[in-house]
C-alpha cells in the first residue's frame, strides 16, 4: 500500500499517497445524506448481486436512503461518528458510521455498523482510512473492543483481515427471503493511529 502523508484540522484530515491521490477524510454533514445514500445504494447493488436476490436489492433506493442518512447524521454525536470520504474532486466516495455494539459480542463495545466504498474507489485507501478514523473516535469515547458484521460471501471480509481483525462472532440473519451468514471481526483493542 502507498505510503500516505496526513494533513489534518480539528473537523477532517487529508491524506495523498505518493501516487498523487488525495484523499479527504470528514465528519458527514446534512447536506451530505443523499451522496452517502447514492455510495451506499451502489455499493449495495454492486457487492451483494448474487449474494442477496434482486427483488430485495431493488427495494434499497437513494431516495429512502437519503432520508434514513439524513435521520441518522442529525443523531450524529462524538461516541456515534458517521464520516465520510471525498476524492481528489471532493465528490463523496465513501462513508462510515459506528457506535455502541447494537449485538452482544463479548469484550466488543463499540461496532462498525456500515462501511461502503463505491466500487471504483475501493482498494485505493478510502476504507483504511475511514476506518481508522472511526476507530479513533470510537477508542476516544471510551470504548473498549471493536466489531464488524459482514455477510460471509461479502468479499469484504479479506478487508478486515487484513486490518488484523479476526472471527469473534457468527450467526444466520433473515434478509427477506433468504437465511444469510454473517461474521463478526473483531478487535480487542480499538486500532488507532497516533
Amino acid at each position: 500500500m502507498a505510503a500516505l502523508l496526513r494533513v489534518a484540522s480539528a473537523t477532517s484530515a487529508r491524506w495523498t499517497a505518493k501516487l498523487g491521490t488525495m484523499l479527504t477524510i470528514r465528519a458527514a454533514e446534512i447536506e451530505d445524506a443523499a451522496h452517502i445514500a447514492n455510495v451506499h445504494v451502489k455499493t449495495w447493488r454492486a457487492t451483494y448481486a448474487g449474494i442477496i436476490p434482486e427483488t430485495e436489492l431493488i427495494q434499497v433506493t437513494t431516495e429512502n436512503r437519503a432520508i434514513t442518512w439524513a435521520r441518522v447524521i442529525e443523531r450524529a454525536r462524538d461516541d456515534m461518528p458517521i464520516l465520510v470520504s471525498e476524492n481528489e474532486d471532493g465528490e463523496i466516495v465513501g462513508f462510515i458510521s459506528g457506535g455502541g455494539i447494537r449485538s452482544v459480542i463479548p469484550g466488543h463495545e463499540a461496532e462498525i455498523s456500515s462501511l461502503y466504498i463505491l466500487p471504483g474507489f475501493q482498494k485505493s485507501g478510502h476504507g483504511r482510512r475511514l476506518f481508522m478514523a472511526a476507530s479513533n473516535r470510537l477508542s476516544a469515547a471510551g470504548f473498549e473492543g471493536l466489531a464488524v458484521w459482514v455477510l460471509k460471501d461479502n468479499p469484504a471480509t479479506a478487508f478486515y483481515k487484513h486490518l488484523g481483525g479476526s472471527l469473534v462472532s457468527s450467526r444466520t440473519i433473515r434478509y427477506g427471503s433468504v437465511d444469510l451468514d454473517e461474521l463478526a471481526y473483531g478487535w480487542a483493542d480499538i486500532p488507532s493511529y497516533g
